[in-house]
């Protein structure tokens, strides 16, 4: 026969045991959320560090390619490839991180297949967000305008036609898109700088026509 003590007993031992289960089931949860977090900002921080080498990478391919010395910028290119790659794997999550590498990626690439006489490559081709190969292409008109400097400065007119007419390629493609702010962020701003470099290069060929 089961007492009024005894009963309480029970329920007091099955709600002791149900505050366990709970514990422990939230206790699991928070294990899980924990393991999540840490794995996210191991990603985070290889992110960090791939966007710092290749930032600076592609600043030292720039120089390079300026400097005349295609072999060293070639050689700086082909370990920007495979860093892009280990880049866009981690990226998922932190692609405002990633953005400024695309984007410069993008730039350095474009500008040494111009330089080569080569087709630019396209955003598949590269492996990058197109937002970002779009402003990295309106940056490339910076440094072609460059080339096309020291091309006058050295008494090569056909040369510097050449950097200016792929100045006026990229600029004449890029202003095709026409968006709100909200769907192409920064690229308004983007088009508008190479607007006036493509202005200031044209009136710089004149004078020296």
């Amino acid at each position: 026969m089961t007492t009024l003590g005894s009963l309480k007993a029970k329920i007091t031992r099955l709600e002791g045991e149900m505050d366990t289960y709970q514990i422990t089931k939230l206790e699991e949860t928070m294990g899980k959320i924990v393991k999540t977090l840490a794995e996210k900002e191991a990603r985070m921080d290889r992110v960090i560090q791939l966007n710092r080498a290749i930032v600076r990478d592609c600043a030292r391919a720039i120089k390079e390619i300026h400097n005349g010395d295609m072999k060293e910028c070639e050689k700086i290119v082909a370990l920007l490839d495979v860093k892009i790659k280990s880049l866009t794997r981690d990226a998922e999550g932190f692609e405002g991180i990633a953005s400024a590498c695309w984007q410069e990626y993008t730039e350095i690439k474009c500008l040494l297949a111009v330089s080569q006489k080569k087709e630019m490559p396209d955003y598949e081709e590269l492996g990058v967000p197109y937002l970002e190969y779009l402003t990295g292409l309106c940056d490339c008109v910076g440094e072609l305008r460059r080339m096309m400097q020291t091309a006058l400065m050295k008494d090569k007119p056909k040369d510097a036609e050449y950097y200016f007419n792929k100045m006026n390629e990229i600029y004449d493609n890029v202003m095709t898109i026409k968006y709100s702010g909200s769907l192409i962020g920064s690229l308004k701003r983007k088009q508008d700088v190479a607007r006036s470099q493509v202005e200031q290069a044209r009136s710089e060929m004149l004078r020296h026509a």
